[in-house]
């Protein structure tokens, strides 16, 4: 705990320094400029004669034939543009900050088209007129205010925990779980690429690899967008069953330059936004960053974890060939390295939980080109290439804490059995994505597409010589069933997987207005797997009836396959013939405006689960399709945007979720089954250079089993073991998880410098969330790991 306090009072220290030291400078009141442009939202045509303003302010203008814009003579702070037309629903752009004689570019605006005319428009829309692009619920967030979410030190799937039915195993792992499903079941998309490698350190425990990922692979203000929806999407999404998020990777400024810098105790970042200067039309992002985990393990007393590192470099470019003819290429680099010794071994409190060593590296790697072509003034086709690949080598020793005639070993004289288990995986895709969109009338768009893409699969896995498994339960085969213990032999488990696989996918999605009133949505999906050779049909339908200006009805219902894991495949050749899972949902909700700032939520569902994918026995490798189950429940939002200077959430979701692996012994609660779910989230901007802003999360415990525990399994007390027998699955649960995080802001520019600092504290009053509960052999103990506090500080130049 003292540790805690040392380092949280020291970045508090820093960062008051810092913000009295800078704003006692005065800087000069040189003014900045605005530019942009506005696109229609189905056709992406640009759209003329758009009113422009700042909000507060008497600036503004109106776009060209382009639809471009420019606002000169801005004063430097942070503003809301305001967009208005004729036709279209009018929308709200906040967190614009302005920086002295530096040119603003905004992202594209998209304008929704709409049959009603009048004030109405600017009460239904606003703030939230992208909440609007489709029939169902489904939320955005902007880079600022995924830069601001306290506890989320910038990282987007930590930010996201705060909308209703998400769910995240704590301050660890940066994953999460929507509706009851698991971290896995997630669709992930970035800059129209499906990646879902988008998390370092994802592994470990078999319940902390169920977990997922500790750290985004994006540096904090890469994404420009985050769009989310946790049910019922359209029939262009699949491969999976829970929810999509598709990020969008922010675009350059063309127009001029900002560059910027942090060294800390973690490590560095360094940042590019501008024009490439090799093209007149192209700009460039440019971000490359390395944390190293050491310094800052040794100083909160985790030294006995090991050494985590990473790296990220990111980079895009964006061209305007033509007014017609878009071009982009994102190019994504992300090592990362974990190694524990002997000595981090014994660096432990209490050495027994953690004997093993460790020394692991994993690399990721994305490419893609994406290209948009304005076939006409109604109608658009995207194309998309990619290559994406992930490396893994890892190979994990065990560390024996017998004593020896007595005496205890230390980190020179324990005996190891160094690289038992060895991982050295392998797999890339490189595909091509089609997508047409026309919109043969004001109130109707279709949009179909197709995918083709190939797998390349290298898998091994290698368990020199036998092992013991020392948790089981009564499905596990034992030859001996009076032995508490399973001998794993490696025949049972070493594998090799080489596999070369052509998949494919289709869809259709019409989205027509019946009415100035009801909208309907039907779409039809078709995927095909190389694996086990199937097709699978997807039918998808969603509906919205306008019960007025403010309140809108929403209903979605569709059917949605997962595929399996491609690392299941490679744990025995018979699983190559696992199906997909499948899933049915249903959606009933309703959504208010209390005013353009404030929309309310409220959105049941209940989705049915057949062949899902069970592991029926310990003793070997095999799974199979005999699971199925449900989950039900509610989700409510409040969600106040930026306006006034504050905004805020208040969020709470209901659930149960439902498994059954059909062996005879029952129903059981999904892994992240999470009944109750509470968020309130309040934020203030002071000025244009402070802010503050707190979050507190509530949320059941998770899951976990229930059993006994036998002593000298071997009956051998010089070789005491103890073993872990399962007796109900998932029929207890983890401590209810409850955190307060707080996060302050402070931006000071002067002249072209400014200075950009944070505090961010993770779980403030230092409650131990845990996550999992590893059970030790040789004590016969099981202990709760979790995060306790979590203080992160950082500094930049920017220029």
């Amino acid at each position: 705990m003292m540790q805690y306090k040392k380092c949280i009072t020291l970045a508090t220290m820093a960062f008051i320094f810092l913000s009295v030291t800078f704003t006692t400078y005065a800087g000069d009141d040189l003014r900045g400029l605005v530019t942009g442009k506005v696109i229609d939202a189905n056709t992406k045509q640009p759209i003329p004669s758009v009113n422009v303003i700042i909000v507060g302010t008497t600036l503004g203008t109106i776009t060209d034939i382009y639809g471009n814009y420019t606002i000169k003579g801005v004063e430097e702070n942070v503003y809301n543009l305001k967009y208005s037309s004729l036709g279209y629903i009018s929308h709200i752009e906040n967190d614009i900050r302005v920086i002295r004689t530096k040119t603003t570019k905004v992202k594209d605006i998209e304008l929704k088209e709409t049959y009603v005319t009048g004030d109405s428009v600017i009460v239904t829309a606003g703030y939230f007129s992208k909440d609007n692009v489709t029939p169902t619920t489904n939320y955005t967030y902007s880079r600022e205010e995924i830069r601001r979410s306290p506890g989320a030190a910038g990282d987007i799937f930590r930010a996201i925990e705060t909308l209703p039915g998400v769910s995240s195993g704590g301050g660890e792992f940066s994953a999460f779980a929507v509706r009851g499903g698991s971290p896995r079941d997630n669709i992930v998309l970035v800059d129209n690429i499906p990646f879902d490698k988008v998390s370092h350190f994802d592994g470990g425990t078999e319940e902390q690899e169920a977990q997922g990922g500790r750290f985004s692979i994006f540096a904090p203000g890469l994404i420009d967008e985050a769009n989310f929806q946790a049910g019922g999407f359209a029939a262009k999404y699949g491969g999976k069953n829970a929810s999509f998020i598709d990020l969008k990777i922010k675009e350059g400024n063309k127009e001029s330059f900002t560059a910027n810098g942090t060294y800390d105790l973690l490590g560095w970042e360094i940042n590019y936004d501008g024009p490439s200067y090799a093209l007149g039309t192209t700009s460039l992002l440019f971000s490359a960053r390395h944390q190293n985990f050491k310094k800052v393990l040794e100083l909160t007393d985790k030294k006995y974890m090991g050494v985590p590192s990473f790296s990220d470099v990111i980079l895009k470019t964006t061209t305007e060939l033509s007014p017609q003819h878009k071009l982009s290429i994102l190019g994504v680099y992300a090592p990362e390295d974990f190694e524990r010794t002997l000595e981090h071994v014994f660096e432990a409190k209490n050495a027994n939980y953690e004997p093993f060593v460790s020394r692991g590296n994993e690399t990721k790697y994305l490419v893609g080109v994406n290209w948009r072509y304005l076939t006409s003034s109604a109608s658009f086709w995207e194309n998309t290439l990619y290559y994406k690949r992930t490396d893994v080598n890892n190979k994990r020793g065990k560390v024996y804490l017998d004593p020896v005639n007595g005496v205890m070993p230390t980190a020179a004289t324990a005996a190891t059995r160094n690289n038992y288990f060895v991982i050295d995986n392998s797999d890339y895709q490189y595909g091509w994505k089609s997508q047409f969109t026309f919109s043969p009338l004001s109130n109707s768009t279709i949009q179909t597409g197709t995918e083709i893409y190939r797998v390349n699969v290298d898998y091994n896995r290698t368990q020199n010589g036998f092992d013991t498994t020392f948790v089981f339960d009564n499905n596990d085969y034992r030859p001996n069933p009076t032995a508490y213990y399973i001998v794993v032999d490696p025949q049972n488990v070493n594998s090799s997987f080489v596999q070369n696989k052509l998949n494919a996918n289709a869809f259709i999605d019409y989205k027509y207005d019946l009415t100035d009133r009801i909208t309907i949505m039907p779409g039809l999906r078709y995927e095909y797997s190389g694996f086990n050779k199937n097709n699978y049909w997807s039918p998808r339908f969603s509906a919205s009836y306008q019960l007025s200006d403010w309140t809108k009805l929403i209903a979605a219902t569709g059917v949605y396959y997962q595929a399996p894991e491609l690392r299941l495949f490679a744990l025995d050749k018979q699983n190559e013939k696992l199906e997909s899972e499948k899933a049915i949902h249903y959606i009933l909700g309703v959504s208010t405006y209390l005013s353009d700032d404030i929309k309310f939520t409220a959105e049941a569902y209940y989705k049915d689960f057949t062949d899902l994918i069970v592991f029926p026995d310990r003793s070997t490798s095999l799974r199979n399709n005999a699971g199925s189950g449900y989950a039900s429940g509610i989700d409510i939002g409040f969600v106040k945007r930026l306006s006034d200077q504050w905004y805020g959430q208040v969020n709470y979701s209901y659930s149960v979720s439902k498994r059954n692996d059909n062996n005879g012994n029952g129903e059981y609660d999904a892994d992240f089954s999470q009944p109750n779910l509470f968020n309130i989230l309040v934020g203030y901007e002071l000025n244009k250079e402070w802010s503050f802003s707190a979050k507190w999360k509530y949320a059941t415990g998770r899951p976990k089993d229930s059993y006994i525990v036998h002593e000298n399994i071997f009956n051998n007390r010089n070789l005491m073991r103890y073993s872990k027998e399962i007796t109900g699955n998932n029929n207890e649960r983890l401590n209810d998880l409850h955190s307060l995080n707080v996060r302050v802001d402070y931006r000071y520019q002067f002249g072209n410098l400014a200075v950009v600092a944070f505090l961010d504290i993770l779980n403030l009053y230092n409650r131990l969330n845990v996550s999992e509960e590893q059970f030790n052999e040789i004590t016969g103990q099981s202990k709760g790991n979790g995060f306790q506090m979590i203080p992160t500080f950082g500094v930049k130049l920017e220029y």
